[in-house]
């Protein structure tokens, strides 16, 4: 029973280890470009993915993936090809996997536990399999940064000027978007669809606040994201606490301590 439980306990946090770096990196970009608000929609369409893959007795994280990478390239394709605001179709989506949960869960009888099972997640519980999507796509963005790194610094503060540069503006924020949803369904087993925004938003927030290049944004992200994590599933077993709002609460103390340490700062030196 022992051996069961550390193995499940390992397999669970190297999966979320893999889902904090990964989201760190990817929402570093989004809020730079002001897609911020991606990630909360992202999530709430995920929702309706789950509620399909029950039903439909599929595999439901492997499903939602690629449900979720989808409509997050829809969205690329409405914002980009017919000119409507990227919040205003965000917040289409947003609607539309919340209805189509509703509907499916209203529908069916049984299946209700198994869906609202992913409101909240479990990352200490997580699978060979969820372990293997972390692992994979927390490679594929890596890969992604590290080969696109100059490209993405025109990409995310300004457009035009790495077209004329020759940048693949299009194909590159369609695999960033493409990216960034799988990042968002990776951290719904990690925090559950309710708090799933948090992992790529909130590190990315704080780096920005202290960061004076991009490159620093991303360590600083990553950095803040790992801390949260480690501190978070350290507070839920001393204090019997869920791992999922232990962590975003350890990321949200951590916002907010680096902004009161900023304004002490400006406070006392003048500035």
């Amino acid at each position: 029973m022992d051996m069961l439980f550390y193995s499940l306990f390992w397999e669970g946090l190297l999966s979320a280890l893999f889902i904090a770096l990964s989201t760190s990196l990817v929402g570093v970009f989004l809020l730079i470009k002001r897609l911020a608000m991606l990630g909360a929609g992202l999530s709430h369409a995920a929702f309706g993915g789950v509620a399909l893959a029950v039903v439909l007795q599929l595999e439901p994280m492997v499903f939602t993936l690629f449900y979720t990478v989808l409509l997050g390239l829809l969205t690329q394709f409405l914002t980009e090809k017919k000119s409507l605001p990227a919040d205003t179709v965000v917040a289409l989506f947003f609607s539309l996997g919340g209805a189509l949960a509703v509907l499916v869960l209203g529908i069916t009888d049984n299946l209700g536990a198994n869906v609202f099972s992913y409101l909240f997640g479990s990352m200490l519980t997580a699978t060979e399999m969820d372990l293997l999507l972390a692992l994979s796509v927390f490679s594929l963005t890596l890969l992604f940064v590290t080969l696109n790194y100059r490209a993405l610094v025109l990409l995310s503060f300004n457009e035009e000027l790495g077209r004329l540069r020759g940048v693949r503006v299009s194909l590159l924020n369609y695999l960033l978007v493409a990216l960034s949803s799988a990042n968002v369904v990776l951290s719904i087993k990690a925090v559950g669809l309710v708090l799933s925004a948090s992992f790529i938003s909130i590190p990315a927030m704080t780096s920005l606040m202290v960061s004076n290049s991009l490159l620093q944004s991303l360590i600083f992200s990553t950095a803040f994201s790992l801390l949260s994590l480690l501190f978070g599933v350290l507070l839920s077993f001393l204090f019997n606490l869920p791992p999922s709002g232990a962590v975003v609460g350890c990321m949200v103390l951590l916002f907010l301590l680096v902004s009161l340490g900023k304004f002490i700062r400006r406070k006392f030196s003048g500035v």
